[in-house]
């Protein structure tokens, strides 16, 4: 362990006190205290799941960046471990950034990029490897970077040049990595045989509006017969950042990818950097949770952790339409029995909350959840239009959600102290990031549908 990481886990245990806060989440992943922000590295690997993260120790502010490290059972319950890599070496002195693993003879691999800061201020980033043998403990590749600038295309930037994420496909390893050529987004393909001696193969997309001026941490997996490629883009300046998904058609003797569909992968402008992995054929992800308004709201506040990754969710397809499923599967015992809500009884509760319903809302139905003068208030307008309002002291909004035009929807809500998730017949999702004045106290119901909940607390879930 180099000196730099010990000194890192040395300070995680010597000041983390607790986890007990009014926004820190009961069943969504938080690191024990400093930043947190792009999930990276998912992968199952020796019977456990682990998340790595883009992580500060030191500060509730980006910067300083690390690898945390958290591995689980069951995408619920999370370990969090001491952090698995640090910027150490001189091509990652000034932080170590985000990157994805593969599994190759037994090995746990890292591909990560390396950012450094030179003294005239220009930044230069490269490609690196990381391996290990118990996923644990990391070793760096002592002929580090693996990608230098030598090996981008013409015009590509090599200070935007980051978020590898590893693809093994016919005997051969791939990695997109996100790029910038003359201030527009594009995502660039390279090939190796090892994950050692990389090549420069295609810029796999290119030349779209949605691109913005960069497209961060890019994610290309299967789903049935089509190619998705997932990335997050930069839009510009005071405007909000979008995740996209793109559906079409790879050749891979080229890298050339045909566009078929393009659309927004969230509804709530909440959600980024989200990566995939593959588990027992389900293509499952996990976003990071944020709100560019209220990015450093709870450092503003002296909270000593901020930052949280979105519910593990399952991707697939059904006729076209893109499906999302939340991965959740709780326990049962006497402290998290299920309730019925009805337009008869409101519920009261404190912090979190689980609702789902298999006729959802119908159109003009509500569902209110109140605390004090705040309130969020879910409405159905038309069969597949739904109004999500919130008034908080910290923030208003109003956000438009789409879904499928089925008469009875399954409505799914998760409410976990500072984040709401919706899921909409699985197809009209939205996640937002939330810090209410004080916890919240009941839910009420207008309508006809029948829903049943659960209040909970993770601890008494085995």
């Amino acid at each position: 362990m180099s000196l730099i990481l010990s000194k890192a886990a040395k300070y995680i245990k010597s000041n983390f006190r607790g986890s007990s806060d009014l926004y820190r989440p009961e069943f969504h992943f938080s690191a024990p205290l400093g930043w947190l922000n792009d999930p990276n590295g998912l992968i199952f690997f020796q019977k456990q799941f682990h998340l790595f993260y883009q992580y500060n120790p030191y500060a509730t502010k980006w910067g300083n960046m690390h690898w945390g490290h958290a591995v689980s059972r069951d995408l619920l319950h999370w370990q969090n471990l001491m952090p698995a890599l640090a910027p150490d070496e001189d091509y990652d002195r000034s932080g170590a950034f985000s990157g994805s693993a593969i599994e190759r003879g037994g090995l746990l691999y890292l591909m990560y990029t390396g950012h450094v800061v030179l003294a005239d201020g220009s930044v230069t980033e490269t490609q690196n490897i990381a391996y290990s043998l118990d996923g644990l403990n990391f070793k760096k590749y002592e002929k580090n970077p693996v990608i230098a600038a030598d090996k981008l295309p013409e015009g590509a930037s090599r200070s935007d040049f980051r978020d590898p994420k590893i693809i093994h496909h016919d005997g051969h390893y791939y990695a997109v990595i996100a790029s910038t050529a003359h201030a527009q987004g594009q995502i660039l393909l390279y090939r190796s045989d090892d994950l050692l001696d990389w090549q420069y193969f295609s810029t796999i997309f290119s030349n779209r509006p949605e691109l913005g001026m960069m497209a961060e941490c890019p994610d290309l997996f299967q789903l049935d017969d089509q190619y998705a490629l997932v990335f997050s883009a930069i839009v510009g300046p005071d405007l909000p950042n979008a995740v996209y998904l793109a559906l079409g058609d790879l050749d891979w003797s080229t890298g050339h990818f045909q566009l078929n569909k393009i659309s927004i992968l969230d509804q709530g402008q909440d959600f980024y950097a989200p990566q995939s992995f593959s588990y027992q054929g389900q293509r499952i992800m996990i976003p990071w949770l944020r709100n560019n308004d209220l990015v450093n709201y709870l450092s503003d506040g002296k909270h000593s952790w901020n930052g949280q990754m979105g519910i593990p969710r399952e991707l697939s397809l059904a006729n076209g339409a893109l499906i999302q499923r939340p991965v959740l599967e709780l326990g049962q015992n006497e402290s998290n029995s299920p309730f019925r809500l009805s337009s008869k009884h409101s519920i009261a509760f404190l912090d979190t909350l689980i609702l789902n319903s298999n006729s959802g809302l119908a159109v003009g139905d509500r569902l209110l959840l109140t605390g004090g003068q705040e309130k969020i208030e879910l409405s159905r307008q038309t069969n597949s239009d739904y109004e999500l309002n919130l008034t908080l002291v910290s923030s208003k909004r109003r956000i438009n959600i789409m879904s499928t035009s089925d008469k009875d929807q399954v409505l799914i809500l998760l409410l976990d102290r500072s984040s709401l998730e919706l899921f909409i017949d699985n197809t009209g999702v939205a996640s937002v990031v939330l810090y209410p004045e004080r916890p919240w106290e009941k839910i009420s119901y207008f309508g006809t549908s029948k829903f049943t909940g659960r209040i909970i607390n993770l601890e008494n879930l085995k």
